[in-house]
């Protein structure tokens, strides 16, 4: 378990800025620890009660101040093994259509994606539904692992028609986007998608996969997207650890009402 470094000086916690309470100046100083990389991502903190006794105050001010950081997704607490650093917090955008490694690269966030291989096989009857296939139809299957900062952060299986996805996708999907391999190489246009997502744990299987304890929570995203023509084009299961994640859309005002009126 980490302890502070030998002869840290403690903060001063009363009289700081206006008098603010004291959970609020250990949470502002434990903040500056890890976003100056004193506590890394992944790694605990010091035990509840050491805190307490570093800053000379109750465990309930400690815990008030773990709770605003869990709340801010910059920590988070593991049942029977203590508290830890966040991991990097991938935005989910929920507003646009178009790959995740090229919505991140955007943001600056550098996504690695691993193959775990790509074979052909029936689909699970859910999938042949949603892509509108023959009963005995075989799909292309894609399984990928997507890496931040090497910690793996979503597990994705992508299900395409044989007629988009047979063959010339194989060898390029570590270093393109499956999106625009679809546009480019089989020349359809996606137009739009839709998405389901609901909270799951991790199977055994998906915890040592993701490098997660088995049970943990987690998040399952159930994507089809379709072409210009409404035709179903691409099945997605994705299996995303809860902690890495943050959704993000943008909700616009209602275009204002304009009316004509003629008086007299």
């Amino acid at each position: 378990m980490p302890t502070f470094p030998p002869g840290k000086p403690r903060p001063r916690l009363t009289g700081s800025q206006g008098g603010e309470p004291k959970y609020q100046a250990i949470y502002r100083d434990l903040l500056a620890q890890i976003d100056g990389g004193e506590f890394a991502p992944g790694q605990p903190l010091p035990a509840q009660r050491e805190l307490s006794d570093y800053y000379g105050v109750s465990l309930m001010t400690v815990r008030q101040a773990l709770q605003r950081l869990s709340a801010e997704g910059r920590i988070e607490q593991r049942q029977g093994l203590g508290t830890f650093v966040a991991g990097t917090v991938i935005p989910y955008q929920l507003n646009s259509l178009g790959s995740l490694a090229e919505d991140l690269a955007g943001q600056g966030i550098d996504l690695r994606t691993v193959l775990l291989g790509v074979h052909r096989a029936r689909p699970p009857a859910p999938v042949g539904a949603e892509l509108a296939l023959a009963p005995q139809a075989d799909v292309t299957v894609i399984e990928r692992l997507r890496v931040v900062e090497g910690s793996p952060v979503i597990h994705q299986v992508s299900y395409v028609p044989l007629d988009l996805g047979d063959g010339p996708l194989a060898g390029e999907l570590e270093r393109t986007p499956l999106y625009r391999l679809i546009e480019e190489r089989c020349g359809v246009s996606l137009a739009w998608a839709s998405e389901a997502i609901r909270p799951v744990v991790l199977s055994e299987e998906q915890a040592a996969l993701l490098r997660r304890p088995a049970g943990d929570a987690a998040l399952m995203s159930t994507r089809v997207t379709y072409d210009v023509r409404d035709r179903p084009v691409l099945a997605d299961r994705a299996i995303m650890c809860a902690a890495h994640i943050v959704f993000t859309t943008r909700r616009q005002a209602p275009e204002p009402a304009v009316s004509l009126r003629i008086d007299g």
